[in-house]
């Protein structure tokens, strides 16, 4: 009776906790690519950054647009006592000022500080590139991750067999004992790297999740896998989507226009500032006096020369920096098309190797099984057979990064994703 309970009882705790495994995979969260963008667009620590860099730049526009602030002075009494002894703390008069700049200078400076918010909204375009590199990279990556996990797995259990073939033919007087240690060696080595291969899958789902603002220890699967692609984009058409769409090189020009308005409001302000004001007095005789005040600043000494002189260093310096910065970015995009053209034919040569790795792989079995290849031939074949594997998904992910890397210094898709562009156009 007592065994029959206990056998009830493990059955029960058995059912219970193969129920609970499978609702815990049911809940493990199934990510694709379009989901990882829209997660760190919204929630990217950079992202966050930059938006509110934008709303601090359109604070500083908000003041500069507004008028300086009034000015005034109030005149009560006097310190000295009347024939009666006593002293007058009566409003003798007040007097309100408005300080205005110089005609035209106000405007400048608006255009200046608008300029700012525009160079702000580059900046996001530009860690929305960014961004989204380092999400398409860690998206891939993984996906490789999940790939050479199973060559890893794949590659233990053919080391798991090799061995037990390898142990049969020492136990049998037919293999020498260095070929068992050997075999032994490899077996260990398979399962390290099994093991690393684990770790490495679990710290880049790690580093993606930081990537999309959230806990490192968020768990999901991801969805696509890598697949062949193509570069057909021209360098010449690569080169003039770059100077269309590139933030550093509108940033750059936002900047010049900024550094040239700058030194005419500079050249504006070696004319006289004003203020305009109102004027309230109370006469002796109790009646009152009203009067219109209007003054001049006259920068009589220097005529604002070291203000002038120090814009006009600058925006010179500016026309220098605006020239590199669009050097620069061609030369990027160049030597990025040059890096996805080798990943190209990188990858074409390890597809090929991929075609003989399977047959070389059954060959080596059989004909280690028969005796007609040793040791150490049978094992060299092993390895280069799934080298080959890893060497095509390794190429399927540089070819990958090479042209989201392209995607990035263009700021357009080359993959016909509407939600890169889009994101650009549409929500910045």
């Amino acid at each position: 009776m007592i065994i029959r309970i206990l056998r009830i009882f493990l059955f029960v705790v058995l059912m219970v906790v193969f129920t609970v495994s499978a609702i815990a995979e049911t809940n493990i969260e199934r990510l694709n690519f379009m989901t990882s963008l829209e997660l760190a667009f919204e929630h990217n620590p950079q992202m966050i950054e930059a938006r509110k860099a934008i709303e601090s730049s359109k604070g500083d526009l908000i003041t500069t647009r507004a008028l300086e602030n009034l000015e005034a002075e109030l005149e009560i009494g006097g310190l000295k006592k009347n024939e009666d002894g006593e002293r007058n703390t009566n409003l003798n008069s007040i007097e309100i000022k408005q300080p205005l700049d110089p005609i035209g200078v106000r405007f400048l400076r608006n255009k200046i500080a608008s300029n700012q918010v525009h160079i702000q909204n580059e900046t996001l375009r530009s860690t929305w590139a960014s961004v989204y590199l380092q999400v398409r990279e860690s998206y891939s990556r993984i996906i490789l991750n999940i790939k050479e996990l199973e060559l890893t797995e794949d590659n233990l259990n053919a080391m798991r067999q090799f061995f037990g073939r390898v142990q049969e033919r020492y136990q049998a007087g037919e293999a020498l004992k260095n070929d068992f240690q050997r075999a032994k060696i490899e077996l260990l080595q398979a399962q390290h790297a099994y093991l690393a291969a684990e770790k490495t899958l679990k710290t880049d789902k790690a580093r993606l999740n930081l990537v999309l603002g959230r806990s490192l220890e968020t768990e999901f699967e991801v969805e696509e896998k890598l697949e062949e692609e193509n570069l057909h984009t021209s360098i010449e058409k690569l080169k003039s989507m770059a100077l269309a769409n590139r933030p550093d090189i509108k940033i750059a020009a936002l900047e010049l226009d900024s550094k040239k308005k700058n030194l005419f409001k500079e050249e504006l302000n070696r004319l006289p500032s004003y203020f305009l004001g109102f004027k309230h007095a109370d006469e002796a005789e109790g009646d009152d006096d009203y009067a219109v005040l209007v003054g001049l600043s006259i920068p009589l000494w220097n005529f604002n020369q070291g203000e002038v002189k120090k814009a006009k260093a600058e925006m010179e310096a500016q026309m220098t920096r605006s020239q590199a910065v669009t050097n620069e970015a061609l030369f990027d995009v160049y030597q990025t098309y040059l890096e996805a053209e080798l990943a190209q034919k990188q990858f074409e040569l390890s597809k090929k190797s991929l075609e003989e790795a399977n047959e070389l792989m059954r060959l080596a079995n059989l004909k280690y099984s028969e005796g007609e290849i040793d040791f150490l031939n049978y094992l060299d074949q092993i390895k280069t057979a799934r080298q080959s594997k890893v060497n095509y998904y390794e190429g399927l992910f540089h070819l990958s990064r090479s042209i989201s890397a392209l995607e990035a210094l263009i700021y357009s898709s080359l993959r016909q994703e509407e939600f890169f562009d889009e994101k650009f156009k549409n929500n910045l």
